[in-house]
């Protein structure tokens, strides 16, 4: 006897003959046809890992079974990839549901019209569910929300334990303790900090937090909004103290022109000190190190800066011209009524945006809690928080900066020249 459900790939338009076409052959054999009443769901992501990949398709085969109406179309891209084509991506209405981040460039999509809030009845199901309400609030513009949220993570300096152990080293927590963890661990033959600087976005965290614990949020927030021009003498100290530790030759040289993933294991054997990097970076980690790691906040510069920090959201955004809102209002309501949502978060080692405190925490959590209880404040990351035109130019400008002579002046030129000559008022990549 014939059990199964048969469905065909319809898509969306005008004509659907394969409707008609699979009504026939279920009559035929007698079966239940679910096509001519299927919806459509289209999904894009981002896959940095397999672990992550692996979450994504669990969740959405989690979603499909318990939803046989809705035929989902799934898309997972690498990151830089997916970063430069969100935007055009967004115009051509492709996908109903966008794996997006929080902060400025958010809000700028969302002023343009770009995506559509969430409805009531979905806010009122996340608190219901008892999602953060930091992470809610996190994408509000003008008075909606347009992000759902998925989880959270802080960044902060991973280490050996094992190596600061034989150094009789402790977390440093003030920038004179960071200066002489250093020393010792120059001494010892260590390298003190490796950077992957390749890619633009490692550089931008040590600029973030240097700039934060120096100047403070207020201005950060300014100077990434384009309210400040870089050759202001609040930028120049921070590259001034930054230079200084190149100098020193406190960053293993090695890894500067590297990809994230190469850097790593510069800590795990023993070359490298220290590591800025978002707790993300555990998934990452070889089962075999992974209990040697450990986390703590960016150091402290000056008593009169409090502990501002880098605490990124990652979110889904509703496309404004998606095709399909009932489904995706379907999925999202999936996601918080399920639980499925903690898989994602679970395989990225980060913090669920749903709280539940029967679920293990990450590699890092409890690091990474503490270090989000102490915070004063909190920021996005450079290129979710900064302008569109900005991005480009920092990254371009931090790069060059990393190279000797390690120039402030060079730097904070480059930046602002191709910064003005990039600024545009429309939302471009």
């Amino acid at each position: 006897m014939l059990t199964a459900l048969v469905t065909f790939p319809c898509r969306p338009g005008p004509l659907p003959p394969c409707w008609l076409m699979c009504g026939l052959i279920c009559a035929a054999l007698g079966l239940p046809s679910v096509c001519a009443a299927a919806e459509q769901l289209a999904i894009d992501y981002i896959v940095s890992n397999t672990r992550q990949r692996t979450a994504w398709i669990s969740v959405i085969n989690q979603f499909s079974a318990a939803n046989p109406d809705v035929q989902v179309e799934h898309h997972g891209y690498p990151q830089e990839q997916y970063k430069r084509d969100f935007l055009p991506r967004l115009r051509t209405g492709h996908a109903d549901l966008a794996f997006w981040y929080a902060g400025e460039r958010l809000r700028d999509a969302a002023r343009n019209k770009l995506l559509s809030p969430l409805d009531a009845d979905l806010i009122a199901l996340l608190k219901k569910k008892k999602f953060a309400p930091a992470t809610i609030e996190g994408t509000r513009v003008d008075g909606e929300v347009y992000g759902f949220p998925m989880y959270h993570y802080v960044w902060g300096l991973v280490y050996s334990k094992s190596l600061f152990n034989r150094l009789g080293l402790r977390p440093p927590k003030t920038w004179s303790e960071f200066l002489q963890t250093c020393e010792r661990l120059k001494a010892a033959g260590v390298a003190p900090l490796a950077l992957a600087a390749k890619d633009g976005w490692p550089a931008a965290g040590w600029f973030d937090y240097l700039d934060l614990r120096i100047n403070g949020i207020d201005f950060h927030r300014k100077l990434l909004r384009s309210e400040v021009p870089f050759t202001d003498a609040r930028v120049r100290q921070v590259f001034d103290v930054w230079g200084d530790l190149l100098r020193k030759g406190y960053f293993l040289e090695a890894t500067l022109d590297q990809e994230t993933d190469r850097v790593l294991p510069y800590l795990y054997r023993g070359r490298a000190g220290m590591v800025l990097a978002g707790s993300f970076f555990a998934a990452r980690f070889p089962a075999a190190v992974a209990a040697d790691i450990g986390f703590f906040a960016f150091p402290s510069y000056s008593p009169d800066i409090p502990n501002y920090e880098e605490a990124p959201l990652d979110v889904l955004v509703q496309p404004a011209v998606g095709r399909n809102p009932r489904a995706r209002n379907r999925f999202l309501a999936f996601l918080a009524d399920s639980g499925a949502l903690r898989q994602i978060a679970e395989a990225d080692e980060t913090l669920s945006a749903q709280a539940d405190p029967s679920a293990p925490l990450p590699l890092l959590g409890e690091a990474s809690n503490a270090i989000l209880a102490g915070a004063a404040g909190l920021t996005y990351f450079f290129d979710r928080d900064a302008k569109v035109e900005l991005v480009g130019p920092a990254f371009d400008g931090l790069r060059l900066f990393l190279k000797p002579p390690h120039d402030t002046d060079q730097v904070v030129r480059h930046i602002e020249q191709a910064r003005q000559k990039a600024r545009t008022p429309e939302v471009a990549e």
